[in-house]
């Protein structure tokens, strides 16, 4: 288990907004939905490095993860974590923020 999936795992079973936002402006990619963070799971692949968030049995966001710092755990307290990860590349922000 690396750094991040140790970070994110006392969060399991917590109520989690889920966003993706495009960064150029250009319009909304999804609206933002709630839901429980089941588990997380880092996997590397030819594509990438992915954090796959499962959000039910049949539901999961893949998040990208980067290594350059486009990839940020926040914890500014118990009740408010937030995951953001930035892909330059496709223009588009991902955020996880955990509700109170």
């Amino acid at each position: 288990m690396n750094e991040l999936e140790k970070q994110l795992k006392p969060l399991y079973g917590r109520k989690v907004e889920v966003r993706i936002e495009d960064a150029s402006g250009e319009g909304p990619v999804a609206p933002p939905r709630v839901f429980e963070l089941v588990r997380v799971k880092l996997e590397n692949s030819s594509g990438g490095t992915g954090l796959i968030c499962d959000l039910s049995v049949t539901q999961h966001v893949t998040i990208p993860v980067f290594s350059d710092g486009s990839t940020k755990f926040i914890s500014e307290g118990p009740d408010s974590p937030r995951l953001i990860s930035e892909d330059r590349g496709a223009q588009l922000v991902y955020s996880l923020v955990w509700m109170p």
